[in-house]
């Protein structure tokens, strides 16, 4: 079995077998997070959103996040605070304008992505305003790096304070919001983390804390190696706008009959 940096370099050296594909656009989606820093509260409140709508299809159904900015009061987690502001005035905020979103709003349904969004909103807005600077928040995301075990509480706590966060879409949060020293265990991650053996399971937890090590072990930056292998397995090179037919299928019977 492929192990250690070998196994980075597969990676790396797969996605450099298909037509188009160059060093270059693979390092600009690995290194990305080096302009990712966050430098404003309103800008943490809106990379908040962003990933709060990151799953399943609900980024159809609510379309582009800068859409709310009038509704959230240009993005300022005090303001929205200071007046009161529920997920129910939110909502019907929205249904009263003369925005209308790419997804249908239904108020009394649980179920609905904009019920879920608008709550999400409000919970991030609670959560945001506790800091009086971004330089607070950075130095309270610092505040967990003291071990493997510490890193792994802070999505656990996001988990906790944001509705609608889950332990995958902390650490997307995160990752994105300038903090490469943590990856999110998404579907692509997973598969790729359990079938070559960097993780005893499949559970996000657990994936998460063995890949921390994997990277740790080789070398590589938490985000840099989420990026390598989630573009193995999506293909999806937004950065240049192009999309390769990759299969991590392919990728990771490639590996085990190396």
């Amino acid at each position: 079995m492929v192990t250690g940096i070998q196994l980075y370099e597969l990676a790396y050296d797969y996605l450099l077998s298909f037509e188009g594909v160059s060093a270059e656009m693979i390092d600009s989606h690995l290194y990305e997070w080096r302009s990712g820093r966050l430098t404003s509260l309103n800008d943490l409140f809106f990379s908040m959103a962003l990933s709060a709508q990151n799953k399943q299809d609900m980024p159809r159904s609510i379309g582009d996040v800068n859409d709310v900015r009038p509704f959230v009061r240009d993005f300022n987690a005090a303001e929205v605070v200071k007046a009161k502001l529920t997920w129910e005035d939110i909502f019907d905020a929205i249904v009263s304008s003369n925005y209308t979103p790419p997804g249908r709003m239904v108020r009394d349904n649980k179920s609905s992505y904009w019920v879920q969004f608008c709550k999400s909103l409000i919970s991030i807005a609670d959560f945001v305003s506790t800091f009086d600077t971004i330089e607070a928040f950075h130095a309270f995301v610092e505040s967990f790096y003291v071990n493997e075990l510490s890193r792994l509480a802070l999505p656990l706590l996001l988990e906790k304070e944001i509705y609608g966060f889950g332990f995958a879409l902390s650490c997307d949060f995160l990752k994105e919001a300038g903090y490469p020293e943590f990856l999110k265990p998404d579907v692509h991650i997973i598969d790729i983390a359990y079938s070559l053996g960097i993780s005893p399971s499949r559970d996000q937890y657990q994936v998460f804390k063995s890949m921390v090590a994997y990277c740790a072990e080789i070398g590589k930056l938490p985000y840099e190696v989420d990026k390598l292998f989630w573009l193995v397995g999506s293909g999806a090179f937004y950065l240049q706008k192009v999309s390769v037919k990759v299969s991590r299928t392919e990728f990771i019977e490639m590996v085990r009959n190396s």
